[in-house]
């Protein structure tokens, strides 16, 4: 009987360590880390600290985790957190391809972007400045290697740049301090902790803001249970500005945490704006100082020639200040000229920009069939009109799109607006115009918030050429069609893209027309700067009727032509007057097979 009680006190007391190992076990976190201060970092005393330790410590201590932190480079850790050797990957950024290898938290816990660091004293201050040179970046980093990095943007532009591929981004400035390196791109957060530490500066040369998170190992139970509690508390760190979260971030960043890439975004363009009319204030107001200095040296000119010859001192007095004053204005001269060819030198880099973006002419003619004219006039450098071309499914995607604004402020827009395209298209596979259109709300939506005012009218077309079909949807543009000389209005939806905070609420749907295509057939696409141009013999708008007047008369002409007299009619009917907005016309034709 002794012998039995014995067995069954063993077993049971087996039980119990089975149980207490299984639960030790699934309580242990193990957590990647590498080398990004102030996020996630060791100091001198090779003690783990950032932000994202206080974050993991405060959740471990409330749900009783033992965490085990490996620390090595970024792009070990990725491939730990693949293989489920690790169970979490501090402070990597989030996008749709990472998603597809891991899985990430649902809270944000910051926003970063890449920068260009140069010694001190550097001369780089553009990104055409990189060319020829070298550059050290982490390799696997987001802003080096994404769509929109650092080495696709050397490739567009056709940029001869050496990139050394670095195991941290610490690693990536040592080699900049000791002349390895000319460059060396690297997070802001990073590169702002320990600019004085590697005696290196920032650049206005930045890359792809994104959002950092936690990482895990994709589609484990573990992975479940943990991304729920940290989503969970995040959330409610973040609503308590006395949380844990918020002290971290104002101790090891010095400031409040919050904010997406495009309030980024909308401050680069408030700063922009603020330089651009720095500037002409600054021009202005020398301008003035050189007439009024003018105005001074020509009086002072005529004191001194009416001076007695025998005041050889006070003549001599006079000639000095003269003398002083024209170095002066000499001076000044230099760094307005100065000034106004950075200016000039900046705004043309953005039209280089723009114009790199919109699509090719080989391109529109080869799946337009040769069979299009197309007008495009900015009233400044830049523009705020764009168009946009796609191929999918035998089908030609066309847009025409008319921003907020003009120049520099609608060029931003219209940078959104093509990439946004691109995305819904390429990546979402969304080919229906009413559909596109839709998404593209969604993602301006997205991107600027109900607090801007901004958006653009667009009309987008899908021309199938082979079953003789074109589909358009238009958010507050139309579309035209001549056949037989009867010019027909297809009108779009009267819901634009963005716009005010009630057009948010509203549920925007845009709706597909279909038309048959017959040769002959002419179609038209317009933004608004054609028929709102004042001029002609009374100053009044050239409007929708003569507009529609003059394609009804114009479109059996060969298609080149057709352009060339849309051309003239526009500056015939301006005149000597001011072009007031971006132009942009496009017109195709339907011909027999």
């Amino acid at each position: 009987m002794n012998k039995i009680k014995c067995f069954l006190g063993f077993f049971w007391l087996l039980i119990l360590s089975v149980s207490n190992v299984a639960t030790a076990q699934d309580n242990l976190v193990v957590i990647g880390t590498y080398e990004d201060a102030p996020l996630i970092f060791k100091d001198t005393d090779n003690e783990l600290k950032g932000v994202y330790k206080d974050i993991l410590e405060h959740i471990a201590l409330k749900y009783k985790w033992k965490l085990e932190y490996v620390h090595g480079s970024f792009s070990e850790n990725q491939a730990k957190l693949q293989k489920g050797q690790i169970d979490i990957l501090c402070a990597i950024g989030h996008s749709e391809e990472r998603e597809k290898r891991f899985d990430f938290s649902e809270a944000t816990v910051y926003t970063n972007w890449g920068e260009i660091y140069v010694p001190k004293g550097s001369k780089i201050r553009s990104i055409l400045d990189l060319k020829e040179k070298s550059v050290a970046v982490l390799a696997g980093d987001f802003y080096y290697e994404s769509s929109h990095g650092l080495k696709h943007t050397s490739t567009q532009f056709k940029l001869p740049i050496k990139f050394i591929e670095c195991g941290s981004y610490d690693e990536a400035l040592a080699k900049v301090q000791k002349g390895e390196a000319d460059a060396g791109l690297v997070a802001v957060l990073h590169g702002a902790a320990n600019e004085k530490k590697y005696n290196v500066q920032g650049t206005p040369i930045v890359f792809h803001p994104i959002e950092l998170r936690f990482a895990f190992t994709k589609g484990t139970k573990k992975t479940e249970r943990i991304k729920r509690i940290i989503d969970e508390e995040m959330d409610r760190m973040i609503n308590n500005r006395n949380s844990v979260y918020h002290q971290s971030v104002a101790r090891w960043l010095g400031k409040e945490a919050g904010g997406q890439y495009f309030v980024y975004l909308k401050w680069g363009l408030i700063i922009a704006a603020g330089i651009a009319l720095f500037f002409v204030a600054i021009t202005l107001i020398l301008r003035r100082q050189v007439n009024k200095r003018t105005e001074q040296l020509y009086k002072k000119t005529l004191e001194v020639q009416e001076l007695n010859e025998n005041l050889e001192y006070k003549v001599k007095e006079r000639t000095a200040e003269v003398s002083r004053q024209k170095d002066e204005l000499e001076g000044q001269k230099v760094t307005l000229e100065r000034m106004n060819k950075e200016m000039r030198d900046s705004i043309n880099y953005a039209r280089n920009i723009q114009e790199a973006m919109l699509p090719e002419e080989n391109n529109m003619s080869l799946f337009l069939r040769n069979n299009y004219f197309k007008v495009f006039m900015p009233r400044d450098v830049v523009s705020g009109d764009f168009h946009w071309l796609a191929y999918k499914d035998d089908k030609v995607l066309l847009a025409v799109a008319d921003c907020t604004g003009h120049g520099v402020p609608g060029a931003f827009m219209s940078m959104l607006g093509k990439s946004s395209l691109d995305a819904i298209v390429n990546e979402k596979h969304i080919y229906q115009p009413g559909s596109i259109l839709q998404e593209l709300q969604n993602s301006i939506y997205h991107s600027l918030g109900t607090n801007a005012a901004d958006g653009m009218d667009v009309a987008l077309c899908s021309f199938d050429f082979k079953n003789r079909k074109v589909i358009f949807a238009g958010a507050q543009r139309p579309f035209y069609f001549v056949r037989g000389g009867e010019v027909n209005v297809v009108k779009g939806d009267k819901k634009p893209i963005g716009g005010s905070v009630k057009h948010y609420k509203e549920k925007r749907e845009y709706k597909d027309h279909e038309i048959d295509m017959i040769p002959g057939d002419m179609f038209y696409m317009t933004s608004d700067g054609y028929p709102d141009q004042f001029g002609g013999p009374e100053g009044r708008k050239f409007t929708t009727r003569r507009f529609k007047t003059m394609i009804s008369e114009i479109y059996n002409l060969p298609i080149q032509e057709q352009g060339e007299k849309v051309t003239k009619a526009f500056i015939d009917w301006k005149g000597e007057e001011r072009q007031i907005d971006d132009i942009l016309v496009i017109g195709v034709k339907m011909e027999g097979e």
